[in-house]
């Protein structure tokens, strides 16, 4: 036997070689065998069977979700836009002698008379003006000077009604004082219109209001009509009723800020994300 041996065999059809060195008898020979360069096995996978398509229900879902948070997003989109209509074109109710006639809807407007007590105000801020059309003017908290100010919270005795609160507007930081603005502040039997809101939402950042030191960041109905001694009744003076006061100083009205929470293209983004990594995994494990 010469010192090297061949040794042949076939490999789904094709011929393979490897050479091995002759040994004693006693000792054993291990073949070793590696497959092609390129090569790829065709076989198809097994049935897919009932586990695979209890899988197919974590993608089929999590698709489901984002098209559900599309038809979301375009909802919102429409409620937001009837909203600013309503707020700018809409005629205003009269505000009911029941107070449980009042609606429990946000941003319903109401026409009311009767007159401001000046002697109680309360400042939220700091706040950026808000211009006619819903822009801002001004840069919010970065802001110095005539860009920054607050809303003024006065309360308002509704004529034969309730003591309600109204936001009279957007007045520059320097002219907290009354006293800056005493032809402002409108004496007597008034008729308004303004728009009626809930408590206000607000991000982790901001900080909470300091009911005891009279610094206010956020709208807290509650507290504001606690501290004011009025019933639970938020009213934001449109633009048209305050031109009178703020041609003489007074604060700006029409600073109702239309916030619907609208982050559905997150959420549709992110369960369509799922799904199609859900889908790649599943084919993968079960097609592929």
């Amino acid at each position: 036997m010469s010192s090297m041996s061949r040794f042949r065999h076939v490999y789904n059809g094709k011929l393979f070689q490897n050479s091995f060195s002759s040994r004693p008898q006693n000792q054993q020979i291990v073949f070793y065998s590696k497959v092609p360069r390129g090569f790829k096995n065709t076989q198809k996978k097994e049935n897919i069977g009932f586990t695979g398509y209890i899988f197919l229900i974590v993608p089929a879902t999590t698709f489901c979700l984002g098209v559900w948070q599309f038809n979301r997003r375009r909802w919102k989109i429409d409620k937001i836009a009837e909203l600013e209509n309503k707020v700018k074109l809409a005629a205003p109710d009269l505000f009911p002698e029941n107070l449980a006639s009042v609606s429990e809807e946000e941003y319903t407007k109401y026409k009311v008379r009767g007159h401001f007590d000046h002697t109680q105000e309360i400042f939220i801020g700091p706040r950026s003006l808000l211009s006619d059309d819903g822009g801002t003017r001004g840069f919010g908290l970065i802001s110095t000077g005539e860009k920054v100010g607050y809303h003024v919270i006065t309360p308002f005795q509704v004529e034969n009604g309730p003591r309600i609160l109204i936001n009279r507007g957007w007045i520059p930081r320097t002219m907290l004082d009354p006293r800056t603005r005493a032809e402002g502040q409108i004496q007597g039997t008034v008729d308004l219109v303004g728009m009626l809101r809930n408590d206000e939402e607000t991000l982790a950042m901001v900080p909470k209001n300091q009911v005891e030191k009279d610094t206010w960041f956020s709208r807290d109905i509650g507290a504001l009509a606690s501290r004011l001694h009025t019933q639970k009744i938020f009213l934001d003076l449109d633009l048209q009723s305050s031109v009178y006061a703020a041609e003489r100083g007074g604060p700006i009205g029409g600073q109702t800020r239309i916030s619907l929470r609208n982050d559905h293209v997150q959420y549709m983004l992110t369960w369509w994300g799922v799904s199609i990594l859900t889908t790649i995994l599943w084919l993968k494990r079960f097609v592929w």
